[in-house]
């Protein structure tokens, strides 16, 4: 598979060259997972698999815009009355993809999604606290991890909400590759915070050493890898 990583800021006003655009991984110029900014559209995929209804991961939610394929979303939204509430596993020609539940937000369901081709395996988690217990099986081996970049901090920003006793935020980066760890070798980090635009390659490098056992790395737009 040929993954293109279209953005990788997260939802802040900072801003640099490589680092401007929101949410969109492009697998195969067939599959956009996530749909962050209307440009993408410009790449013609055959369907749209959305992680959460947060703007930065799903434009229309702020910019109304009318669907050009098939849009798969975690729950209904009247921002886009015709997107399909994922069923399960969805396949599109060779891939199957998987939504796996997440946490992140304590308003907004999230997902997670594994994208297989023959024996390829990916995983893209978008914004993240964690992958629940129950859905931890389903991940296996995989060849690549994409996951979120929000907080370089161990422990990351998470809250619990009072009324409903859910958590919300982000892990820490180093939490996600420990945890990503034992799933692939090969990590890839992305959606990035405030912290990373203040000082970018020694961002860089501070990821790239989370880990002596796997490979990390920082994504920017645009970035290619093959698996």
């Amino acid at each position: 598979m040929r993954i293109n990583i279209l953005g990788t800021r997260g939802e802040i006003a900072r801003s640099a060259p490589r680092h401007r655009r929101h949410a969109g991984v492009l697998i195969d110029r067939r599959i956009l997972l996530d749909f962050g900014e209307a440009s993408y559209r410009r790449y013609r995929p055959k369907a749209i698999f959305i992680s959460h209804l947060h703007p930065d991961h799903a434009v229309f939610v702020a910019t109304p815009l009318a669907a050009t394929c098939a849009v798969y979303v975690p729950e209904p939204t009247p921002a886009l009355p015709s997107a399909i509430v994922l069923p399960g596993a969805v396949e599109i020609g060779p891939y199957r993809v998987v939504p796996v539940p997440t946490e992140h937000s304590h308003r907004v369901r999230s997902v997670g999604f594994i994208v297989e081709k023959g024996a390829c395996r990916l995983f893209y988690s978008s914004d993240l606290v964690s992958v629940g217990r129950r859905s931890r099986a389903a991940l296996g081996r995989l060849d690549l991890v994409i996951t979120d970049g929000s907080f370089m901090r161990r422990g990351g920003l998470v809250r619990t909400d009072a009324a409903t006793g859910l958590r919300y935020g982000h892990a820490g980066i180093p939490d996600l590759v420990q945890f990503f760890s034992r799933f692939s070798h090969q990590i890839i980090i992305s959606h990035f915070g405030s912290w990373f635009y203040e000082d970018i390659p020694r961002a860089r490098r501070r990821i790239a050493t989370l880990s002596d056992v796997v490979r990390v790395r920082a994504a920017f737009d645009g970035m290619v890898v093959t698996v």
